[in-house]
């Protein structure tokens, strides 16, 4: 590549070949300001430490969401928050998961593949017309930026004394059609040692400073910049900046091989999104230190154009190799040959020998060969660990929604392992964690010999009509059966006599995406699979709301006619959730305390709900 300059140093001892190439060092600026800018977040993502990865180079997103109509939840916090950081979220993990997928692309097409992969995976987001999008995604490789984004956001360069805006220089800058869809372009082009770039969401605060950010961002370096931004933000109290400053500077590196990372290590800290940073107001994130780059400032460089390289630390090729260690068996041979006679040495040595054979055989199958269930056992607990760690930090957070989507996908991955004790730990510590943020309360089920009728009668015309329908969402009320359909809700009058034919029953408004389950109290109740909670009266569409709670395959949603609750059982967890029905909050969570497997639950009208294990009890609990 056009980057890299080979260079051979001479020296008494050795010769040694050194690199020297184009390293973007950023400053993260993270000022959340006011709500009514909505959600700001930036993520940086650095793989320079892998050597199969690092030709793509750096990977930047900065996201702005913003919702028309806040929500607060239960607990008196803007629900639209947590929605807002679950989308900025989602696209920064899916974008660095698809660049880094295939080190064979080159970063362009890598970069591509990114977009298309977030629009496949997003698309309902975009089309929410109560969310406004503001996101800008780019990446440097080598002497090359791409970039593309969806909605408001700018990307400065800063060379020869000038800045220019490249999202709309066209002399500078190519623009290349990906699809049609949110992100539509990729803007390409190229960048050299020296330049600035100043990437950010120009919000309405920013834009009418952003005569003077440009002036300073050009003249000033970046610990005089950040003096500026922090004096905007004493002078105007709900001023809100997300922003990217980065230097490009040469970097010389030694050519020792880069250490490669198994499957299952990653450095600490190569990645860090600035959500799981701070809760501060104001974030100013320098780079991390990489020991083995050096950057060398230009009022120090001396080549043939008065810029060059100082010498530079070097990391020792013998400090990423194991230390060499005394072979303990040999050490106790030869105390044996010691302690016999000359004459017996051969011998001993033979059948020592033999012995040593075999032991280091078995010692090696046990320490080196691992079998596939250890190895799935290993890869389930590891992933758990890591979603236990980021569910912590949605939680610090008040991502709500996203810790226990963390902490139920865990539960569903590490169920699908062969039990063990690691397992089983496992499974110990994310429910632990699900217990505290659902607050759980234990309650032991009791056995009981039979049904009540009317819950009798229900389940069993609900098993008849869920054959007949094939719906998977269905209700029964006064009669009528009530089910989620392709193009709606549909209703069958007097089920349980000479039923009619099923009839369109929603009127107006349309449903969520992905409905899932259906309740009915006089009103429908719909709830997706990601939590969200639609309300409808009388065929028109009348609330809707983010329960924070996600249902699986093993959930069952009911209620009763005078019930303040919607009922949420989770049948293989073993779980209750009690969901207001008039503020969709989650008031309250039941920890059945049992090891039985339910198969079944419903819901009496006097809220008690009855539990039916895999081999045929009943179980009864009392809320």
């Amino acid at each position: 590549m056009k980057m890299l300059l080979d260079f051979t140093k001479n020296s008494s001892k050795s010769k040694e070949v050194e690199k020297i190439f184009l390293k973007p060092t950023q400053t993260e600026i993270l000022i959340k300001g006011s709500q009514k800018e909505g959600h700001l977040d930036i993520f940086s993502y650095d793989y320079s430490f892998d050597e199969t990865k690092r030709k793509l180079g750096n990977l930047y997103i900065i996201g702005n969401v913003q919702e028309s109509a806040p929500t607060l939840d239960g607990r008196g916090s803007d629900q639209s928050v947590g929605d807002a950081t679950y989308v900025t979220n989602l696209v920064a993990s899916l974008a660095k998961r698809e660049y880094y997928s295939n080190p064979n692309l080159s970063p362009k097409e890598a970069f591509s593949a990114t977009l298309k992969k977030i629009n496949d995976v997003v698309e309902e987001f975009f089309v929410n017309k109560d969310t406004k999008i503001n996101i800008g995604i780019f990446a440097l490789a080598g002497e090359n930026i791409n970039i593309s984004k969806i909605g408001k956001f700018k990307i400065l360069l800063a060379r020869d004394g000038k800045t220019i805006d490249i999202l709309n220089n066209i002399d500078l800058f190519t623009k290349e059609k990906v699809e049609e869809k949110e992100f539509s372009h990729i803007v390409s082009g190229r960048i050299a040692p020296k330049d600035k770039i100043l990437a950010f969401y120009p919000g309405r605060l920013v834009t009418l400073r952003e005569k003077v950010i440009k002036e300073n961002f050009l003249k000033l370096n970046t610990e005089q910049f950040l003096e500026k931004i922090d004096a905007i933000k004493e002078e105007k109290a709900d001023f809100a900046y997300a922003a990217l400053y980065i230097n490009l500077n040469r970097v010389k590196e030694s050519a020792v091989p880069m250490p490669k990372l198994t499957a299952t290590e990653e450095p600490p800290d190569a990645d860090r999104p600035a959500a799981d940073r701070s809760s501060a107001d104001v974030v100013f994130r320098r780079p991390l230190v990489v020991p083995r780059l050096t950057i060398v400032p230009a009022s120090q460089r001396k080549d043939n154009f008065g810029i060059g390289t100082p010498e530079l630390p070097r990391i020792i090729r013998s400090e990423f190799s194991l230390g060499k260690k005394d072979n303990p068996f040999a050490v106790v041979l030869g105390k044996i040959k010691m302690l016999l006679p000359k004459r017996q040495n051969k011998m001993v040595f033979f059948i020592s020998l033999g012995v040593v054979v075999l032991v280091g055989a078995w010692t090696v199958k046990s320490l080196f060969i691992v079998s596939p269930s250890q190895k799935q056992t290993a890869n389930a607990v590891s992933e758990a660990k890591v979603s236990m760690k980021l569910a912590k930090t949605k939680i610090g957070q008040n991502d709500f929604l996203s810790a226990r989507k963390l902490l139920l996908g865990s539960i569903t991955n590490i169920g699908s392992v062969t039990s063990s004790k690691k397992i089983e730990d496992a499974k110990s510590e994310i429910f632990k964690l699900l217990d505290n943020l659902d607050q759980a309360v234990e309650s032991s089920p009791t056995l009981t010999e039979i049904l009540p009728k009317s819950v009798s009668d229900k389940a069993s015309l609900l098993a008849v009509q869920k054959e007949k329908t094939g719906a998977y969402g269905l209700d029964i009320y006064e009669d009528n059966l009530y089910f989620i359909a392709v193009d709606g809700i549909s209703k069958i009058a007097d089920v349980s006599g000479k039923a009619k034919d099923a009839v369109q029953w929603l009127k107006g408004g349309t449903l969520p995406p992905e409905p899932f389950l259906l309740a009915v109290d006089g009103k429908v109740y719909v709830l997706n699979k990601f939590g969200l909670l639609t309300t409808y009266y009388k065929g028109e569409k009348e609330n809707e709301i983010n329960t924070l709670v996600l249902p699986d395959d093993s959930s069952v949603l009911a209620t009763t006619k005078n019930s303040q609750y919607l009922y949420l059982i989770n049948k293989s967890m073993g779980r209750i959730y009690l969901i207001s029905k008039a503020t969709g909050t989650l008031s309250k969570t039941i920890k059945v305390s049992s090891q039985e497997a339910f198969a079944n639950a419903y819901l009496d009208q006097d809220e008690t709900v009855y539990l039916i294990s895999k081999d045929g009890k009943i179980w009864k609990v009392l809320i």
